[in-house]
């Protein structure tokens, strides 16, 4: 089952609901009134009303059953997966122990929520094949590994190029025309997709996350991880074959799940 909802419908439910963190979403009422939020929450529950899924029974809201079970699901959630595909097509899932919700930008500040199955089956029949899109099993010509910085990575993959080879090899401590970065550099220009996954989960009532990019090219698959790196954020880049793709990725989710109360 699908339902189409804006990015406010979602927040006053999630209000309503008592939700603490909405991992994914931006907030919609910046800058508006206080006042504003009344009125807005009035369109929405008469929204509601007329597509069937809440009534007032009694002077109390009646909400459809499969519809709130869902909208549970988003605010309590403490597993929150984000996917992007190539920089522009978003996707948000919300784990509970028994089912998962998809959240979907169509435009503007439209969404589509849909009610997936179990969590299992969401990483084995969706997560994993989407994030394996466009993934040809390449050998691997080095096990070296660069550290690239996520808003240069960003650049890079938009602009399908490096304007300045230099910086990494400096950054890594390479040699100048270093092989590594010119594989890094072909594979960049000749992108097919980037995906990033980014898992967030709550330890001890923190949010934590865990993340990876997947650079595919007809030259050079890499998996760029992010990691701390003398207490900054850095992404690790590797060149990977597909089945070192599938390992990164089911690793990150397993130790996600062994986390207490994740999954």
């Amino acid at each position: 089952m699908t339902y189409q909802l804006s990015n406010k419908d979602i927040y006053i439910l999630m209000n309503m609901l008592g939700a603490k963190t909405l991992i994914g979403l931006s907030y919609p009422f910046s800058g508006q009134d206080p006042r504003q939020f009344d009125i807005e929450q009035e369109i929405t529950f008469r929204k509601l009303h007329q597509l069937g899924l809440v009534d007032l029974v009694s002077g109390e809201l009646s909400f459809n059953d499969e519809f709130i079970e869902a909208m549970w699901v988003i605010a309590r959630s403490n597993v929150v997966v984000e996917m992007v595909l190539d920089e522009h097509e978003k996707t948000l899932f919300y784990f509970s122990d028994h089912q998962v919700i998809e959240c979907t930008r169509l435009h503007e500040n439209q969404l589509a929520i849909t009610i997936l199955g179990k969590p299992d089956e969401t990483w084995n029949d969706i997560i994993l094949p989407r994030m394996l899109k466009g993934v040809e099993n390449l050998p691997v010509q080095t096990t070296q590994h660069l550290l690239i910085s996520p808003a240069d990575y960003k650049k890079y993959v938009q602009d399908h190029k490096i304007d300045h080879l230099e910086q990494i090899e400096e950054t890594n401590r390479l040699e100048t025309c270093s092989v590594i970065v010119k594989q890094f550099h072909k594979a960049i220009q000749r992108k097919i997709h980037n995906q990033r996954l980014m898992m967030f989960y709550q330890r001890n009532d923190q949010w934590n996350v865990e993340g990876i990019h997947v650079l595919t090219s007809p030259s050079y698959n890499w998996v760029l991880r992010m990691i701390q790196h003398e207490h900054d954020e850095w992404l690790e880049a590797r060149q990977a074959s597909g089945a070192d793709i599938v390992k990164e990725i089911v690793d990150v989710i397993a130790r996600v799940k062994n986390e207490p109360g994740s999954l």
